[in-house]
C-alpha cells in the first residue's frame, strides 16, 4: 500500500526545474586567426576572434562546471586560405580538426560547405568528431547526411537538435556543386521530426541555417521547439528574438562572438532563459590552448609562405558595396574586362567578401576577397538584352536584392520614381550609346552563367565560353603585371531617386 501511495504522489509532483546552457556559433568561414574590429572608433583596432581566442572562450564557459550543447549553425567553409587546403585528402581538412580540437556536439550543412563539391563535403562530414545534421538536405533522394537529428542528455535534460538547411540552396551555390541534390521545405521537413521526437525530449532545438528573417517566418509555420540556433545572415543578434513561442538567436559571424544561451526547464518547457553575446576579444586571452596554438601555428605558416608574397601596391581604401558602384568592384571588372578582351564584364557583388586598406598588396589578400572557386566565363548577348541586365541591374539596387553586379565596360543612368518604379535613361557602351540591334561580347563567372543568369540577367543564357581561368588567378596575375593599383568609383552606375527630394 505504501508503495502505491509513493507512484501516485510521483506522478502528481511537479518535474524539478533543470539548467542547461547552450553555446553557438554561426558561419566561422574558417576564420582561424583574428582580425581587427574595425567597428571599433579607435586606432590602432583590438583584435577579436580566431580559433585560439574561440576555443578560450568556450573552456573558459565549460570550466564553470555547467551542463553545456555546443552548436555550430553552418557555413565553417570558405573565407581564408586554410579552406582550400587538402589534410589527408580533405580540403578544408584543417579546419575541421579546430573544430573536432574544441569539442563541438553538432553543426548544420550551410551553402558554402559546398564550395570545393559534394564529394568533398562527403569527406569533411566523415572528418568531424561531432554530429553533422540536417533533416530536409537530399542527395540523389537520399538523406545527405547520416542523422537528420540527435538527442542528448545534458544535464539531465534530453534536447532534441534538429539540422535544417537553407531552402534557397540553389540561389546561393554554383549548379555545378548541386546536381542530384533537393532540399525539402524545411517547416514541413523540422514539424515531421518534431512530432516523431517530441516524446523522447524536454527540449527541442532547431539548427538552421537560413538567416534571421527566414527563422522568423519559419517560426510561425511550426509548432512543439524551443529554440532556433541559427545562421547565414551573419547577423549580431544582442538578444533573442521571441517568436511564436521560440527563442531565435545568431551570434554574427567569422569566430568573432559565442552565444551562451543558459535555459530553465521544467515540465517540457523553458520556464526561464538568460543571454548572453561573448566577444572573443584577444587581449582577454589568458591561457591559451597550446595544441590549439600549434594548429593555428602551422597553418600559418603555411599560408605565410604560399600566399604570403607581395603582388602589389593599392594605393587607395577598397571598399564594397552590394547596392551600389564600389572602387573594388570597378577594379575587379575592369581586370576581368581587360583580360579576356570583351565589350563588357559584370561580377556579382557578394562574390566580392572583404575590404581592404591601402597598402602592400598580397596574394593572401587576393584569394579573401575573392574565395570562391569561380570561373571566368565569356558570353554573347543582342543590346536588348543588354538593356534587359541593366534594368535588372537597377531594380536590385532599388529592392536591395540579391545585391548588384559590378560592372566594365558598361555605364547607365536610371531614376527611382516616387512611386518606386525604375526608368532608365541612358545606356553606353565603352562611350557609346547602346544599340540593341547589335550583338555584344560579355564576360562574368560560371556561378552567374551556370545557374543565376536568370536572377541577376533576368534572363537564361544558352551558353557560355569557358576560358579556364579562376577569377582570383586572373586578378593575381593581372596585379602583378601592373602592380600600382588604384580605382575609384567614377560614375558608371548614376541613380536619381525622386523618393528623396520635396
Amino acid at each position: 500500500m505504501k508503495r502505491l501511495w509513493l507512484i501516485l504522489l510521483c506522478c502528481f509532483l511537479p518535474s524539478f526545474a533543470q539548467q542547461l546552457t547552450i553555446l553557438h556559433t554561426n558561419d566561422t568561414h574558417a576564420q582561424f586567426e583574428p582580425t581587427p574590429a574595425t567597428w571599433v572608433q579607435k586606432n590602432p583596432k583590438p583584435l577579436i576572434g580566431g580559433m585560439t581566442a574561440l576555443e578560450y572562450f568556450i573552456s573558459r564557459e565549460r570550466e564553470k562546471q555547467q551542463p553545456i550543447l555546443l552548436l555550430d549553425a553552418g557555413d565553417v567553409m570558405t573565407g581564408t586560405p586554410i579552406s582550400k587546403m587538402v589534410r589527408d585528402g580533405v580540403t578544408g581538412g584543417g579546419f575541421m580538426d579546430m573544430l573536432n580540437l574544441i569539442g563541438y556536439d553538432a553543426m548544420t550543412i550551410g551553402n558554402h560547405e559546398f564550395d570545393e563539391g559534394q564529394e568533398n563535403l562527403l569527406s569533411l562530414m566523415a572528418a568531424a568528431q561531432f554530429d553533422v545534421l540536417s533533416a530536409n538536405l537530399y542527395q540523389n533522394d537520399r538523406l545527405m547526411t547520416r542523422k537528420p537529428y540527435a538527442i542528448y542528455t545534458v544535464g539531465g535534460v534530453r534536447v532534441g537538435v534538429i539540422g535544417l538547411t537553407l531552402s534557397r540552396l540553389f540561389d546561393d551555390v554554383a549548379k555545378k556543386n548541386l546536381e542530384g541534390i533537393r532540399v525539402q521545405d524545411p517547416a514541413i521537413a523540422a514539424q515531421t521530426v518534431i512530432d516523431e521526437i517530441d516524446p523522447q525530449t524536454d527540449l527541442i532545438v532547431l539548427l538552421t541555417h537560413q538567416g534571421v528573417e527566414e527563422d522568423l517566418a519559419f517560426a510561425d509555420r511550426i509548432h512543439g521547439a524551443d529554440v532556433i540556433v541559427g545562421g547565414h545572415s551573419h547577423t549580431r543578434l544582442q538578444e533573442p528574438i521571441r517568436r511564436n513561442g521560440l527563442l531565435v538567436v545568431q551570434a554574427d559571424s567569422k569566430t568573432r562572438y559565442l552565444g551562451r544561451l543558459a535555459l530553465t526547464v521544467q515540465a517540457d518547457t523553458v520556464v526561464d532563459y538568460r543571454y548572453q553575446l561573448i566577444p572573443t576579444w584577444v587581449d582577454s586571452v589568458r591561457n591559451p590552448n597550446p595544441r590549439m596554438q600549434e594548429l593555428v601555428r602551422q597553418y600559418k605558416e603555411r599560408i605565410d609562405e604560399e600566399y604570403g608574397k607581395p603582388l602589389g601596391k593599392l594605393k587607395v581604401d577598397w571598399r564594397r558595396s552590394s547596392q551600389q558602384e564600389s572602387n573594388i568592384g570597378n577594379y575587379l571588372a575592369d581586370v576581368v574586362r581587360a583580360s579576356v578582351g570583351v565589350d563588357f564584364a559584370v561580377l556579382n557583388s557578394g562574390g566580392i567578401r572583404k575590404d581592404l586598406n591601402k597598402g602592400v598588396l598580397r596574394k593572401l589578400d587576393i584569394v579573401e576577397i575573392l574565395p570562391f572557386s569561380n570561373n571566368v566565363v565569356k558570353f554573347t548577348c543582342s543590346g536588348a538584352e543588354l538593356r534587359t541586365i541593366v534594368e535588372s541591374n537597377a531594380r536590385a539596387a532599388l529592392r536591395q536584392e540579391p545585391g548588384i553586379l559590378q560592372i566594365s565596360g558598361l555605364s547607365y543612368a536610371f531614376q527611382i520614381s516616387k512611386g518606386g518604379t525604375v526608368e532608365i535613361e541612358w545606356i553606353k557602351i565603352n562611350g557609346r550609346a547602346l544599340d540593341v540591334n547589335k550583338t555584344y561580347t560579355g564576360a562574368t563567372v560560371d556561378f552567374i552563367i551556370y545557374g543565376q543568369a536568370e536572377k541577376y540577367f533576368g534572363f537564361p543564357v544558352q551558353t557560355g565560353e569557358a576560358t579556364g581561368l579562376l577569377l582570383s588567378d586572373l586578378v593575381m596575375d593581372y596585379v602583378q603585371k601592373h602592380p600600382n593599383v588604384r580605382s575609384k568609383v567614377d560614375g558608371r552606375i548614376r541613380c536619381t531617386d525622386l523618393r528623396k527630394k520635396k
